[in-house]
């Protein structure tokens, strides 16, 4: 298996989606700073191939970047010439994983097949593809960390187990499984055919197959004995048979003419009967239809009455309805006058609303006089009131003073003082403006009650005029519109004016109801004698077809093929012909003609019965002639036909017998031939399981493949020694023994000691040697073409080595990466990335972790 492309979101650290491309990569490193996720890019692929990942096992979901609802992973890979890619999604919260595994065909992906979307199906199949399960695959083409000895020094059955795997070598025990499954299979033919044998043809032998040949040759000579007997009786019986049939036939006859002519003599019966009922159905259906004519010319005349009537007035429904709008334009006239009278009404009340009207706007008129004089009042008040204070203020101001001296106001000297400086009652004044303004305000309020007064009954005569001229106005659209309805009653009644309608309207619904009346009337004796009518012509019908069903009864009675047959049978001497002429459809003629035919049947009964006498008389004599041949055969025969069925039975008998007889011979002689090639073909099936079960033994696991295993470990240990002398400068080399791996120290006398004893320095550098093997000789150890390793991917502690280890260390991996191989190292020593020829570098972000392709 070799990765081409990768795809990874939301897992661990790749919390945005990012691509690795292996393209053009033959000997990498995947370099970054601890924690940055390079080891993610190995879990990542055991994942897309697996579900599963070494740290967390099949909780997979634990690997979901933080914050994300789930983590994908879509990888494409090569096996061979073959390209495969599988997509595996899984949620962090628990829930079903979605796969899809997809092939490259004609250019374009494919699902791969029935099951490619479904987890386990696709688990198997990447085990078949890649050839590798899990454990298997981290153990020889993806070393993990933790996992880079455990094929050194693990379990010593779990190695073996993955060798099996990578060489191809069940390959091995498939072939010992279909070994096994054909020596059982050909030991169970062979046990059912011996059951056969012993079941089915314990018996058969050489003798029993002559006794059944005998036993036919002495079967066919009875068939022939009997076959001769059974020729003389049916010559000698055949004319006997031939009466007995015919004295059959006859009795057949005698019986059917015997019914036929009860039958008819029941015809003629009823036909009689239904004669006088008929007549009187039909006198009554004649007398009924006369009556109903004559009424329905008297509704007739009553209709033409009645049209004529409507023509002149309408009909009756156009009537009711003038009588209705007759009747509505008395009640609109009476609109009328209640509206002319109302207003009259209203035109009375407006002289005392003009009035009122009037009066209210003189007095509003003087109440606003009154109330300009209170407010001249209060001015004259305020002056007054002005000139106290300014004479109260002068009085203060000069008081003390005298002429020559300063001004306080201006300073200058003053000339003279005013006479009067006493001060003024102020008091008095500012009662007079008090005394002023309420005089205003009572004359404004009754100004202001005056103007509402007189807008109300202002008012009212507006509204007042304004109903009275809607009232006009209603009373003349009443009067136009009675005037117009008057005159178009009396155009449809064509009748002069004032002459009263509804009275004329009654007098022609009268009479027009009476025309109608009389036509219901006639039409009512009408239909009842027609009723009547039908009534009669239903009975004359119903016997008429009682009369139809009998002649239909007496024309289905077979009196032709009766006397034909008799006369077939007795002879015609003595026999009438059958009629021909056809049925009378009058009961009383078809009653005579049914009693004429059942006589001529009586004639045919008594003819048939003398015939049957002598034929029975024959008949015995001929049967007994026939039993004195047939001997034995004839038993306890009562007839000629009894007789030859009993002969001809044991005919047949014989026939079966010797049939019978030669099928068991010839049955005998295969059953014996069929038992001697069961003898053959159980010898030859035991020899079949022989062979396979001696081959299956050579290839138990204990053998060839656990010898193959030991070679090959072998094999492995001696190329890793090859490689582990380079790197430990010589001191070291591996060797396979007792199942186990072992290190041989060549610096401290060759001793050696199990590789679980190594340091971890030592260890690494023995298990990278033995990985490197493993990588170089799979190929030529393989036995299947699917097992080669065309990738190799390293995560261990590159770090704890010295420069010098170091550097033998990454020779030997760029001498492997140099055969077509894929070699991917995971490590955070720079010198070591930087050494290679290509690297994948992992760089940490807040965003999580980003990959590169470096060359």
């Amino acid at each position: 298996m070799r990765p081409v492309r990768m795809e990874l979101k939301g897992f661990t650290s790749f919390r945005d989606g990012q691509v690795v491309n292996f393209e053009g990569l033959d000997l990498f490193a995947i370099s970054g700073a601890t924690g940055s996720g390079k080891s993610s890019i190995l879990d990542a692929m055991t994942y897309a191939l697996f579900g599963y990942v070494e740290r967390v096992g099949k909780q997979v979901g634990r690997l979901v970047s933080q914050g994300q609802k789930r983590m994908a992973v879509k990888l494409e890979f090569r096996t061979g010439e073959a390209r495969h890619r599988v997509t595996r999604s899984t949620p962090a919260a628990g829930g079903g994983t979605k796969i899809l595994l997809e092939r490259f065909e004609g250019g374009d992906w494919k699902q791969a097949g029935d099951g490619s979307d479904r987890v386990t199906d696709v688990n198997q199949m990447i085990k078949e593809i890649v050839g590798l399960d899990y454990g298997a695959f981290t153990r020889s083409v993806l070393l993990p960390q933790g996992k880079f000895a455990e094929f050194m020094v693990g379990d010593a059955k779990e190695r073996r187990a993955i060798l099996t795997e990578l060489l191809g070598l069940e390959l091995f025990e498939r072939l010992r499984r279909t070994a096994g499954e054909f020596q059982r299979s050909a030991r169970d033919q062979a046990d059912a055919r011996r059951e056969l044998l012993e079941k089915e043809y314990g018996g058969v032998a050489p003798e029993s197959v002559a006794e059944a040949a005998k036993e036919a040759e002495e079967a066919r000579a009875r068939e022939t004995e009997l076959t001769a007997v059974e020729k003389k009786v049916s010559e000698v019986g055949s004319a006997g048979e031939r009466a007995e049939a015919a004295i059959r036939q006859m009795g057949d006859l005698l019986k059917e003419t015997r019914e036929t002519g009860k039958a008819i003599l029941t015809v003629a019966e009823s036909v009689s009967k239904l004669a006088g009922p008929i007549e009187k159905a039909e006198r009554l259906a004649a007398e009924r239809a006369s009556v109903a004519a004559e009424a329905v010319k008297v509704a007739q005349r009553a209709a033409a009455s009645r049209e004529k009537a409507e023509g002149w007035w309408g009909k009756l429904t156009d009537l009711v309805v003038l009588k209705g709008k007759a009747q509505s334009l008395g009640e609109k006239g009476h609109d009328l006058l209640e509206a002319e009278s109302g207003l009259d009404e209203r035109k009375a009340t407006l002289p005392g609303l003009q009035a009122a009207v009037a009066t209210a706007k003189r007095k509003a008129a003087a109440a606003e006089s009154k109330k300009e004089k209170a407010e001249a009042g209060v001015e004259t008040a305020r002056a007054a009131l002005e000139r106290v204070r300014h004479t109260d203020l002068v009085a203060a101001v000069t008081s003390g003073l005298k002429a020559g001296d300063a001004c306080p106001v201006c300073g200058e000297k003053i000339k003279a003082l005013p006479a009067g400086r006493r001060a003024p009652d102020i008091a008095k004044a500012e009662a007079g403006v008090a005394a002023s303004e309420k005089e205003r305000a009572e004359a404004d309020s009754a100004a202001r009650e005056m103007d509402k007064v007189y807008e109300l009954a202002a008012r009212d005569l507006e509204s007042a005029k304004e109903d009275l001229e809607r009232r006009e106005a209603e009373a003349t659209r009443r009067k136009r519109e009675f005037a117009k309805r008057r005159a178009d009653l009396e155009e449809r009644l064509e009748v002069p004016s004032g002459e009263d309608l509804l009275e004329l309207l009654d007098e022609r619904i009268e009479r027009v109801q009476e025309l109608q009346d009389a036509e219901k009337n006639a039409t009512g004796v009408a239909a009842q004698a027609d009723r009547e009518r039908l009534e009669a012509e239903r009975q004359l019908g119903e016997f008429r077809a009682a009369v139809s069903e009998d002649r239909a009864r007496l024309e289905a009675r077979p009196i032709d093929r009766i006397i034909a047959k008799a006369r077939e049978l007795v002879g015609e001497t003595g026999l009438p012909r059958a009629p021909r002429k056809k049925l009378p459809d009058s009961p009383a003629a078809l009653a005579e003609a049914s009693e004429w035919i059942a006589g001529l049947l009586g004639d045919v009964l008594e003819r048939l019965e003398t015939a049957i006498a002598e034929r029975e008389e024959f008949a015995k004599e001929s049967l007994a002639g026939a039993r004195k041949l047939a001997g034995d055969l004839a038993g306890k025969t009562s007839s000629m036909s009894e007789l030859l069925d009993a002969v001809s039975q044991a005919c047949r008998a014989a026939v079966a017998a010797a049939a019978m007889a030669e099928t068991a011979a010839q049955s005998a002689e295969e059953r014996l031939q069929r038992s001697r090639s069961l003898e053959k073909e159980i010898g030859e099936l035991n020899e079949r399981a022989g062979r396979f079960g001696l081959l299956a033994a050579e290839l138990r696991g204990d053998r060839i493949i656990e010898f193959l295993q030991l070679e090959a470990l072998r094999i492995l240990a001696a190329a890793g020694s090859q490689h582990l002398t380079t790197l430990s400068d010589g001191r070291y080399r591996l060797e396979y023994a007792e199942d186990e791996f072992f290190v041989i120290d060549t610096w401290n006398g060759e001793e050696a000691r199990s590789a679980r004893t190594l340091s971890g320095g030592e260890t690494f550098l023995a298990s990278l040697s033995l990985a490197l093997a493993l990588s170089e000789e799979v190929r030529s150890l393989a036995v299947t073409e699917k097992a080669g390793l065309e990738s190799l991917f390293l995560d261990e502690g590159f770090g704890s080595l010295d420069s010098e280890s170091l550097e033998v260390v990454v020779g030997a991996i760029e001498q492997l990466g140099g055969d077509g191989r894929m070699v991917g190292v995971i490590t955070h020593v720079q010198e070591l990335a930087i050494r290679l020829p290509s690297r994948v570098e992992v760089e940490k972000s807040p965003r999580g972790s980003r990959l590169r392709v470096v060359a």
